[in-house]
């Protein structure tokens, strides 16, 4: 559920980087300076789009293990909690760019960095309970 809500984030923030629309901001200014500031993009490519991709890789990690695919009962734990580590520390630098350099706050992103922290300490603790076994 974690990686769709995510994945539903960043697609609107991918539509809306690429439709050049500005963001529906729930009131709140910061989205449109934060999305079209020069750290919304990493080599050429929407910060956004990654957090999709991100998503999609975490969703299908999900799935496998969902499916009992061979292996994946191993390697699923593992795989998605070193991605939504990734994910927690590439989302904590983004907020500090936005607390600290723009100045300004991007309620979807920060929405989107709640998710893949949630995700994160789910990750952990399935994990340290499959050491357990």
């Amino acid at each position: 559920m974690l990686a769709v809500a995510g994945m539903s984030v960043s697609a609107y923030l991918t539509y809306s980087h690429y439709a050049d629309q500005s963001i529906m901001c729930a009131g709140l200014s910061g989205c449109d300076a934060v999305e079209n500031s020069e750290y919304s993009k990493l080599v050429g490519i929407p910060v956004a789009l990654m957090g999709a991709l991100f998503s999609a890789g975490l969703l299908a990690l999900a799935l496998s293990r969902m499916a009992r695919l061979p292996l994946a009962e191993e390697w699923a734990p593992l795989a998605a909690f070193s991605m939504t580590l990734s994910g927690v520390a590439f989302a904590a630098y983004l907020t500090y760019l936005e607390l600290f350099v723009i100045e300004d706050i991007c309620i979807w992103c920060t929405t989107f960095a709640a998710i893949v922290t949630v995700a994160w300490l789910i990750t952990l603790v399935d994990v340290l309970a499959l050491a357990r076994e």
